[in-house]
Protein backbone atom coordinates (compact mmCIF):
# COMPACT_ATOMS: atom_id res chain seq x y z
CA UNK A 1 0.00 0.00 0.00
CA UNK A 2 3.03 2.33 0.12
CA UNK A 3 2.45 3.70 -3.43
CA UNK A 4 -1.15 4.58 -2.56
CA UNK A 5 -0.03 6.31 0.63
CA UNK A 6 2.37 8.35 -1.52
CA UNK A 7 -0.51 9.22 -3.85
CA UNK A 8 -2.61 10.27 -0.88
CA UNK A 9 0.17 12.50 0.42
CA UNK A 10 0.45 14.08 -3.02
CA UNK A 11 -3.28 14.78 -3.04
CA UNK A 12 -3.13 16.12 0.53
CA UNK A 13 -0.70 18.79 -0.64
CA UNK A 14 -3.38 20.22 -2.95
CA UNK A 15 -6.60 19.79 -1.05
CA UNK A 16 -9.93 20.38 -2.86
CA UNK A 17 -12.11 22.71 -0.73
CA UNK A 18 -9.68 25.58 -0.20
CA UNK A 19 -11.29 28.94 0.55
CA UNK A 20 -7.91 30.65 0.28
CA UNK A 21 -5.48 30.18 -2.57
CA UNK A 22 -1.84 31.17 -2.81
CA UNK A 23 -0.79 33.19 -5.87
CA UNK A 24 -0.17 30.92 -8.90
CA UNK A 25 3.38 29.67 -9.29
CA UNK A 26 3.31 29.94 -13.05
CA UNK A 27 0.72 32.17 -14.74
CA UNK A 28 -1.99 30.27 -16.65
CA UNK A 29 -2.07 29.99 -20.41
CA UNK A 30 -4.93 31.34 -22.47
CA UNK A 31 -7.32 28.87 -24.07
CA UNK A 32 -9.81 28.83 -26.90
CA UNK A 33 -11.98 26.33 -28.72
CA UNK A 34 -11.47 25.12 -32.29
CA UNK A 35 -13.81 22.46 -33.70
CA UNK A 36 -14.90 21.52 -30.18
CA UNK A 37 -11.31 21.15 -28.91
CA UNK A 38 -9.81 23.37 -26.23
CA UNK A 39 -6.44 24.59 -27.48
CA UNK A 40 -3.85 26.02 -25.10
CA UNK A 41 -2.44 29.23 -26.55
CA UNK A 42 0.78 30.61 -25.12
CA UNK A 43 0.68 34.39 -25.37
CA UNK A 44 4.07 34.66 -27.05
CA UNK A 45 6.21 32.15 -28.89
CA UNK A 46 9.18 30.72 -27.00
CA UNK A 47 11.53 32.37 -29.50
CA UNK A 48 9.95 35.76 -28.88
CA UNK A 49 10.12 35.54 -25.08
CA UNK A 50 13.72 34.33 -25.36
CA UNK A 51 14.67 37.35 -27.46
CA UNK A 52 12.82 39.69 -25.09
CA UNK A 53 14.70 38.28 -22.10
CA UNK A 54 18.06 38.49 -23.87
CA UNK A 55 17.38 42.10 -24.88
CA UNK A 56 16.39 42.98 -21.32
CA UNK A 57 19.61 41.52 -19.92
CA UNK A 58 21.71 43.18 -22.66
CA UNK A 59 20.43 46.67 -21.81
CA UNK A 60 20.79 46.04 -18.07
CA UNK A 61 17.08 46.48 -17.44
CA UNK A 62 15.78 46.99 -13.88
CA UNK A 63 15.69 43.82 -11.73
CA UNK A 64 11.88 43.73 -11.53
CA UNK A 65 11.60 43.94 -15.31
CA UNK A 66 14.21 41.23 -15.76
CA UNK A 67 12.45 38.92 -13.28
CA UNK A 68 9.16 39.42 -15.15
CA UNK A 69 10.86 38.64 -18.48
CA UNK A 70 12.46 35.51 -17.01
CA UNK A 71 9.15 34.30 -15.60
CA UNK A 72 7.40 34.94 -18.93
CA UNK A 73 10.05 32.97 -20.85
CA UNK A 74 10.05 30.09 -18.36
CA UNK A 75 6.25 30.01 -18.55
CA UNK A 76 6.42 29.61 -22.32
CA UNK A 77 9.01 26.87 -22.01
CA UNK A 78 6.84 25.08 -19.47
CA UNK A 79 3.76 25.21 -21.69
CA UNK A 80 5.86 23.90 -24.58
CA UNK A 81 6.89 20.94 -22.38
CA UNK A 82 10.57 21.88 -22.10
CA UNK A 83 10.80 21.49 -18.33
CA UNK A 84 14.59 21.29 -18.17
CA UNK A 85 15.08 24.55 -20.05
CA UNK A 86 12.40 26.28 -17.99
CA UNK A 87 14.29 25.23 -14.87
CA UNK A 88 17.57 26.55 -16.31
CA UNK A 89 15.94 29.89 -17.21
CA UNK A 90 14.68 30.32 -13.66
CA UNK A 91 17.95 29.12 -12.14
CA UNK A 92 19.93 31.72 -14.08
CA UNK A 93 17.42 34.42 -13.11
CA UNK A 94 17.80 33.40 -9.50
CA UNK A 95 21.58 33.76 -9.68
CA UNK A 96 21.24 37.25 -11.14
CA UNK A 97 18.56 38.56 -8.79
CA UNK A 98 18.93 37.00 -5.32
CA UNK A 99 20.87 40.08 -4.22
CA UNK A 100 17.70 42.15 -4.63
CA UNK A 101 15.56 40.10 -2.23
CA UNK A 102 15.45 42.86 0.42
CA UNK A 103 14.50 45.52 -2.13
CA UNK A 104 12.09 43.30 -4.08
CA UNK A 105 10.97 40.59 -1.66
CA UNK A 106 7.73 39.78 -3.49
CA UNK A 107 9.30 39.66 -6.95
CA UNK A 108 12.24 37.53 -5.84
CA UNK A 109 9.85 35.38 -3.81
CA UNK A 110 7.72 34.81 -6.92
CA UNK A 111 10.82 33.89 -8.90
CA UNK A 112 11.91 31.38 -6.28
CA UNK A 113 8.43 29.91 -5.96
CA UNK A 114 8.30 29.34 -9.73
CA UNK A 115 11.80 27.84 -9.61
CA UNK A 116 10.74 25.46 -6.86
CA UNK A 117 7.74 24.36 -8.88
CA UNK A 118 9.87 23.58 -11.92
CA UNK A 119 12.38 21.69 -9.77
CA UNK A 120 9.51 19.52 -8.54
CA UNK A 121 8.35 18.90 -12.10
CA UNK A 122 11.88 17.80 -12.98
CA UNK A 123 11.91 15.31 -10.09
CA UNK A 124 14.20 17.33 -7.81
CA UNK A 125 11.95 17.19 -4.75
CA UNK A 126 14.62 18.02 -2.17
CA UNK A 127 15.83 21.04 -4.13
CA UNK A 128 12.21 22.10 -4.58
CA UNK A 129 11.63 21.97 -0.82
CA UNK A 130 14.77 24.00 -0.11
CA UNK A 131 13.78 26.57 -2.74
CA UNK A 132 10.34 26.91 -1.12
CA UNK A 133 12.17 27.82 2.10
CA UNK A 134 14.37 30.26 0.16
CA UNK A 135 11.23 31.93 -1.20
CA UNK A 136 9.93 32.25 2.35
CA UNK A 137 13.22 33.78 3.49
CA UNK A 138 13.09 36.29 0.61
CA UNK A 139 9.63 37.45 1.69
CA UNK A 140 10.69 37.66 5.33
CA UNK A 141 13.69 39.80 4.41
CA UNK A 142 11.53 42.67 3.16
CA UNK A 143 7.97 42.28 4.49
CA UNK A 144 6.46 42.66 7.98
CA UNK A 145 6.41 39.38 9.89
CA UNK A 146 2.59 39.32 9.95
CA UNK A 147 2.18 39.84 6.19
CA UNK A 148 -0.27 37.32 4.70
CA UNK A 149 2.12 36.50 1.85
CA UNK A 150 4.63 35.16 4.38
CA UNK A 151 1.96 32.95 5.93
CA UNK A 152 0.92 31.61 2.52
CA UNK A 153 4.48 30.80 1.50
CA UNK A 154 5.08 29.06 4.82
CA UNK A 155 2.08 26.88 4.00
CA UNK A 156 3.78 26.09 0.68
CA UNK A 157 6.83 24.94 2.64
CA UNK A 158 4.54 22.63 4.59
CA UNK A 159 3.14 21.30 1.32
CA UNK A 160 6.70 20.55 0.16
CA UNK A 161 7.28 18.55 3.34
CA UNK A 162 4.06 16.61 2.67
CA UNK A 163 5.18 15.70 -0.83
CA UNK A 164 8.46 14.34 0.52
CA UNK A 165 6.59 12.23 3.08
CA UNK A 166 7.73 14.27 6.09
CA UNK A 167 4.41 14.30 7.89
CA UNK A 168 5.57 15.59 11.28
CA UNK A 169 7.56 18.44 9.74
CA UNK A 170 4.56 19.45 7.62
CA UNK A 171 2.22 19.32 10.60
CA UNK A 172 4.55 21.53 12.63
CA UNK A 173 4.73 24.10 9.82
CA UNK A 174 0.94 24.20 9.44
CA UNK A 175 0.44 24.54 13.20
CA UNK A 176 2.97 27.38 13.30
CA UNK A 177 1.05 29.24 10.59
CA UNK A 178 -2.23 28.67 12.46
CA UNK A 179 -0.73 30.15 15.63
CA UNK A 180 0.90 33.11 13.89
CA UNK A 181 -2.18 33.91 11.80
CA UNK A 182 -4.37 33.75 14.89
CA UNK A 183 -2.08 36.21 16.68
CA UNK A 184 -2.15 38.50 13.64
CA UNK A 185 -5.94 38.37 13.45
CA UNK A 186 -5.87 36.71 10.01
CA UNK A 187 -8.74 34.29 10.58
CA UNK A 188 -8.90 32.89 7.06
CA UNK A 189 -5.24 31.92 6.99
CA UNK A 190 -5.64 30.33 10.40
CA UNK A 191 -8.52 28.27 9.03
CA UNK A 192 -6.54 27.29 5.97
CA UNK A 193 -3.64 26.08 8.13
CA UNK A 194 -5.94 24.04 10.39
CA UNK A 195 -7.59 22.62 7.30
CA UNK A 196 -4.23 21.48 5.92
CA UNK A 197 -3.45 19.57 9.12
CA UNK A 198 -6.84 17.87 9.00
CA UNK A 199 -6.48 17.13 5.30
CA UNK A 200 -3.07 15.60 5.80
CA UNK A 201 -4.22 13.18 8.48
CA UNK A 202 -7.54 12.28 6.88
CA UNK A 203 -5.65 11.39 3.69
CA UNK A 204 -3.32 9.11 5.65
CA UNK A 205 -6.17 7.61 7.65
CA UNK A 206 -7.68 6.14 4.50
CA UNK A 207 -4.92 3.55 4.33
CA UNK A 208 -3.46 3.73 7.83
CA UNK A 209 -6.15 3.17 10.51
CA UNK A 210 -3.68 4.18 13.24
CA UNK A 211 -4.02 7.78 11.97
CA UNK A 212 -7.81 7.88 12.33
CA UNK A 213 -7.93 9.24 15.88
CA UNK A 214 -5.32 11.88 15.03
CA UNK A 215 -7.40 12.84 12.00
CA UNK A 216 -10.56 13.18 14.11
CA UNK A 217 -8.65 15.33 16.61
CA UNK A 218 -7.55 17.64 13.78
CA UNK A 219 -11.11 17.85 12.49
CA UNK A 220 -12.42 18.70 15.96
CA UNK A 221 -10.02 21.65 16.09
CA UNK A 222 -11.92 23.06 13.12
CA UNK A 223 -15.34 22.10 14.49
CA UNK A 224 -14.58 23.92 17.75
CA UNK A 225 -13.88 27.26 16.06
CA UNK A 226 -16.53 29.94 16.43
CA UNK A 227 -15.43 32.72 14.08
CA UNK A 228 -18.01 33.40 11.32
CA UNK A 229 -15.24 33.62 8.71
CA UNK A 230 -14.31 30.01 9.47
CA UNK A 231 -17.76 28.66 8.56
CA UNK A 232 -16.54 27.52 5.09
CA UNK A 233 -13.78 25.52 6.79
CA UNK A 234 -16.24 23.92 9.18
CA UNK A 235 -18.31 22.87 6.17
CA UNK A 236 -15.18 21.59 4.41
CA UNK A 237 -14.30 19.52 7.49
CA UNK A 238 -17.48 17.52 6.88
CA UNK A 239 -16.13 16.62 3.46
CA UNK A 240 -12.80 15.57 4.93
CA UNK A 241 -14.65 13.15 7.20
CA UNK A 242 -16.07 11.61 4.05
CA UNK A 243 -12.55 11.04 2.78
CA UNK A 244 -11.88 8.45 5.48
CA UNK A 245 -14.89 6.43 4.36
CA UNK A 246 -13.50 5.99 0.86
CA UNK A 247 -11.33 2.90 1.48
CA UNK A 248 -10.73 -0.39 -0.26
CA UNK A 249 -11.71 0.95 -3.68
CA UNK A 250 -15.29 1.66 -2.56
CA UNK A 251 -17.26 4.84 -3.21
CA UNK A 252 -18.69 5.51 0.25
CA UNK A 253 -16.63 8.68 0.43
CA UNK A 254 -18.13 10.07 -2.77
CA UNK A 255 -21.65 9.27 -1.62
CA UNK A 256 -20.93 10.93 1.72
CA UNK A 257 -19.54 14.02 -0.01
CA UNK A 258 -22.66 14.25 -2.18
CA UNK A 259 -24.78 14.45 0.97
CA UNK A 260 -22.62 17.23 2.44
CA UNK A 261 -22.00 19.55 -0.50
CA UNK A 262 -24.43 22.21 0.71
CA UNK A 263 -25.43 25.21 -1.38
CA UNK A 264 -24.68 25.57 -5.09
CA UNK A 265 -21.84 27.79 -6.30
CA UNK A 266 -21.07 30.18 -9.14
CA UNK A 267 -17.53 28.84 -9.62
CA UNK A 268 -16.10 25.32 -9.83
CA UNK A 269 -15.40 24.22 -6.24
CA UNK A 270 -13.88 20.76 -5.92
CA UNK A 271 -15.31 18.72 -3.04
CA UNK A 272 -14.17 15.17 -3.84
CA UNK A 273 -11.13 13.90 -5.75
CA UNK A 274 -9.75 10.35 -5.51
CA UNK A 275 -5.96 9.95 -5.58
CA UNK A 276 -4.31 8.81 -8.80
CA UNK A 277 -3.00 5.35 -7.92
CA UNK A 278 -0.08 4.47 -10.21
CA UNK A 279 0.84 1.22 -8.45
CA UNK A 280 0.30 -0.94 -11.55
CA UNK A 281 2.95 1.05 -13.41
CA UNK A 282 5.74 -0.22 -11.21
CA UNK A 283 4.50 -3.14 -9.10
CA UNK A 284 6.73 -6.24 -9.27
CA UNK A 285 3.54 -8.30 -9.60
CA UNK A 286 3.15 -6.93 -13.12
CA UNK A 287 6.57 -7.67 -14.50
CA UNK A 288 5.63 -6.59 -18.02
CA UNK A 289 5.29 -3.00 -16.83
CA UNK A 290 7.94 -2.92 -14.12
CA UNK A 291 10.28 0.06 -14.31
CA UNK A 292 13.68 -0.47 -12.69
CA UNK A 293 14.60 3.20 -12.94
CA UNK A 294 12.29 6.06 -13.78
CA UNK A 295 12.56 8.14 -16.94
CA UNK A 296 14.04 11.62 -16.91
CA UNK A 297 12.26 12.87 -20.06
CA UNK A 298 9.05 14.59 -18.94
CA UNK A 299 5.70 13.09 -19.86
CA UNK A 300 2.79 15.49 -19.73
CA UNK A 301 -0.73 16.06 -21.01
CA UNK A 302 -3.18 18.96 -21.02
CA UNK A 303 -6.62 17.58 -20.15
CA UNK A 304 -9.81 19.60 -20.62
CA UNK A 305 -13.18 18.79 -19.08
CA UNK A 306 -16.56 20.27 -18.21
CA UNK A 307 -17.93 20.66 -14.71
CA UNK A 308 -21.65 20.02 -15.22
CA UNK A 309 -24.38 21.89 -13.33
CA UNK A 310 -24.85 18.89 -11.02
CA UNK A 311 -21.14 18.95 -10.08
CA UNK A 312 -20.12 15.89 -12.08
CA UNK A 313 -17.26 15.87 -14.60
CA UNK A 314 -18.10 15.34 -18.27
CA UNK A 315 -16.45 15.36 -21.70
CA UNK A 316 -12.88 14.68 -20.58
CA UNK A 317 -10.55 15.33 -23.50
CA UNK A 318 -6.76 15.22 -23.85
CA UNK A 319 -6.11 18.25 -26.02
CA UNK A 320 -2.31 18.19 -26.06
CA UNK A 321 0.37 15.79 -24.85
CA UNK A 322 4.10 15.16 -25.02
CA UNK A 323 5.18 12.82 -27.86
CA UNK A 324 6.40 10.22 -25.34
CA UNK A 325 3.28 10.12 -23.17
CA UNK A 326 2.38 6.65 -21.87
CA UNK A 327 -1.34 6.06 -22.32
CA UNK A 328 -1.45 3.77 -19.28
CA UNK A 329 -0.93 6.51 -16.70
CA UNK A 330 -3.05 8.93 -18.70
CA UNK A 331 -5.97 6.49 -18.50
CA UNK A 332 -5.57 6.40 -14.71
CA UNK A 333 -5.63 10.21 -14.66
CA UNK A 334 -8.79 10.25 -16.76
CA UNK A 335 -10.43 7.65 -14.52
CA UNK A 336 -9.68 9.64 -11.34
CA UNK A 337 -10.78 12.87 -13.01
CA UNK A 338 -14.10 11.29 -14.01
CA UNK A 339 -14.75 10.37 -10.36
CA UNK A 340 -14.30 13.92 -9.10
CA UNK A 341 -17.23 15.84 -7.72
CA UNK A 342 -17.66 19.59 -7.60
CA UNK A 343 -20.21 21.65 -5.73
CA UNK A 344 -23.38 21.99 -7.85
CA UNK A 345 -23.44 25.11 -9.99
CA UNK A 346 -26.04 27.85 -10.05
CA UNK A 347 -26.87 27.00 -13.65
CA UNK A 348 -29.90 25.41 -15.35
CA UNK A 349 -29.56 21.66 -15.99
CA UNK A 350 -29.40 22.28 -19.74
CA UNK A 351 -26.30 24.49 -19.40
CA UNK A 352 -23.01 22.80 -20.42
CA UNK A 353 -21.34 24.00 -17.23
CA UNK A 354 -17.84 25.35 -16.72
CA UNK A 355 -14.85 24.39 -18.88
CA UNK A 356 -11.53 23.70 -17.16
CA UNK A 357 -8.08 22.54 -18.27
CA UNK A 358 -5.23 21.05 -16.23
CA UNK A 359 -1.65 20.02 -16.98
CA UNK A 360 -0.73 16.53 -15.70
CA UNK A 361 2.96 15.57 -15.52
CA UNK A 362 4.35 12.12 -14.72
CA UNK A 363 7.39 12.61 -12.47
CA UNK A 364 10.08 10.19 -11.28
CA UNK A 365 12.02 11.83 -8.46
CA UNK A 366 15.79 11.72 -8.29
CA UNK A 367 16.81 9.68 -5.24
CA UNK A 368 20.02 8.30 -3.73
CA UNK A 369 20.26 4.54 -3.39
CA UNK A 370 21.56 3.09 -0.14
CA UNK A 371 25.34 2.73 -0.30
CA UNK A 372 25.74 5.03 -3.29
CA UNK A 373 26.21 8.75 -3.79
CA UNK A 374 25.04 8.61 -7.39
CA UNK A 375 21.42 9.80 -7.73
CA UNK A 376 19.07 7.71 -9.85
CA UNK A 377 15.46 8.10 -10.87
CA UNK A 378 13.03 6.40 -8.52
CA UNK A 379 10.93 3.66 -10.07
CA UNK A 380 7.84 4.95 -8.22
CA UNK A 381 6.22 7.76 -10.23
CA UNK A 382 3.73 10.37 -9.12
CA UNK A 383 1.59 12.90 -10.94
CA UNK A 384 1.95 16.67 -10.55
CA UNK A 385 -1.10 18.78 -11.44
CA UNK A 386 -1.18 22.44 -12.50
CA UNK A 387 -4.42 24.26 -13.22
CA UNK A 388 -4.24 26.07 -16.60
CA UNK A 389 -7.80 27.38 -16.48
CA UNK A 390 -8.20 31.07 -17.15
CA UNK A 391 -10.71 32.28 -14.57
CA UNK A 392 -13.29 34.84 -15.79
CA UNK A 393 -12.52 38.42 -14.84
CA UNK A 394 -14.92 39.85 -12.28
CA UNK A 395 -17.05 42.70 -13.59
Amino acid sequence: MIPLVIALLQSAASLPPAPLQAPPTIPPAQSTEVDGKTIVVVGRRVEDSERALAACIARNCPPKEEIDASLAHAENQFHAGDYAEAQRTLGKARARNMKYRKELPVDVGDLLRASGRMLALNGLSEASRITAIDSLDALKSGLPSNDRRIFIQRLAVGDAFVKSGRVIAARDVYNKVAKQADAAGDVRVKGYALFRVAGLYTALARERPDYRETAYDALRRIDDTTEPDLAPFRDAAKLLRCRMQDTGGTKEGRACAQSEVGDSATIAQLVYAPPIDLQDLWSPQTSATTVMHGKSTPQWADVAFWVAPDGSVRDIDTVRASPNVDERWLKLVTKALGERMYRPLKLPPSDPGIRRIERYSLVYNLVRKTGSRVPVRSNIPHVEILDLTVEPTAT
